[in-house]
């Protein structure tokens, strides 16, 4: 039941009962397949925890995750290690915190105080399907069918229904737009097809499902680097679910998403997405292309890229493929690099020419994809 402090809002309100009192907690809500890495809630935690200390001086904060493995939760937690200004928790969405797992102990009152005053939201009456193509949408401004499909984890024909829904309720619309350019004085240039949009009331609905409230800047989750959009760069990044499910059928594969930054390291994949195969949680990191840098640039980037990528996931523990997308030539400068791979590293070498096809992962080798 979302309630309202002042001008934010958050996903409810709940008075726990310890020892000495009642605490007044309000609950933030994470849904791990909403469309957004872990990565970027803090800058709006931040926003809403100032609102709390300043209308209700005592109150604590529950942030509660609701994901399909351990390692969402995990780095939900980690990007919190700064801490905010008043008692904090992260935990699943089925765990009550007791006491002493706060970041420090919230003040507790009694009687308990009353609760603050619900709202109507405006995102309850979509669909799952329906949000979580907004979300998607918002989040990389525009996008083909097929990257939607693939980013959504749907098939494209059900896709296809969602958006024709979303654009008679005028959330979203099926247009040719603009080339994002840095350089404002340099004549328009328009995308080189059609693709789907979200009107400033899909959006909107987004930024309220995601917890954002009327007038907090949210913009920091937004996919990097939006003059790529309509390359075929860029398609391929976002492509990066559907080719993993395709090529991987018993794998899980549970959420990703295209240029996305992670905090603590200098390089960025082209996408990252999350899952479960052979048993393992693993984080699957993807570059895409590198043939126009020279061999001997090539070999840099990629140690630096998997050294990178092994150390965030090493601090939670999850298991790496790493892949490349590439041509052969490329892959021989990829392959020369990765020698004495971690157990928990598999490399896989593909061919941008065979969507939807992968070699086998193997645990501490590189593999590449047979013609």
């Amino acid at each position: 039941m979302t309630v309202r402090l002042g001008e934010v809002t958050f996903s409810d309100w709940i008075s726990l009962k310890y020892e000495g009192g009642f605490t007044d907690t309000f609950i933030f809500d994470i849904d791990a397949l909403n469309g957004l890495p872990p990565f970027g809630y803090r800058p709006l935690l931040q926003r809403l925890v100032a609102e709390l200390d300043k209308k209700r001086p005592g109150a604590s904060l529950w942030i509660r995750v609701t994901s399909p493995g351990e390692w969402y939760l995990m780095e939900v937690k980690r990007s919190m290690t700064r801490g905010l200004s008043i008692p904090y928790v992260v935990t699943s969405k089925d765990k009550t915190p007791d006491y002493h797992s706060f970041s420090f102990g919230p003040r507790l009152f009694s009687p308990a105080l009353p609760r603050p005053p619900k709202v109507n939201d405006e995102f309850s009456h979509f669909s799952r399907e329906e949000l979580k193509c907004l979300q998607l949408l918002t989040r990389n401004r525009k996008g083909s069918l097929e990257e939607i499909a693939s980013l959504a984890g749907l098939p494209e024909t059900p896709t296809l229904d969602v958006l024709q829904g979303l654009q008679k309720k005028k959330k979203v619309i099926f247009k040719l737009g603009e080339v994002f350019q840095k350089d404002i004085s340099k004549p328009k240039k328009m995308d080189p097809y059609w693709m789907w949009h979200p009107t400033r009331k899909g959006v909107s609905a987004a930024l309220r499902s995601w917890g954002a409230s009327k007038g907090v800047d949210f913009s920091g989750m937004k996919e990097l680097s939006q003059h790529l959009i309509g390359t075929s760069h860029r398609t391929n990044s976002r492509r990066w679910l559907a080719w993993l499910r395709s090529a991987y059928p018993h794998a899980e594969i549970w959420t990703g998403w295209s240029e996305v930054k992670i905090p603590g390291t200098s390089v960025r994949p082209d996408a990252l997405a999350w899952g479960r195969i052979q048993g393992f949680e693993t984080v699957f990191w993807l570059e895409v292309g590198d043939d126009h840098k020279k061999r001997r640039k090539i070999e840099e980037i990629t140690k630096k890229r998997l050294s990178e990528a092994w150390r965030f996931c090493r601090e939670t523990g999850t298991r790496l493929v790493y892949a490349s997308i590439s041509l052969n030539w490329v892959h021989e400068a990829v392959a020369w690099t990765c020698t004495s791979l971690p157990v928990g590293v598999a490399v896989i070498l593909g061919d941008r020419r065979m969507a939807g096809r992968l070699p086998s992962v193997e645990w501490g080798r590189v593999s590449r994809l047979s013609s």
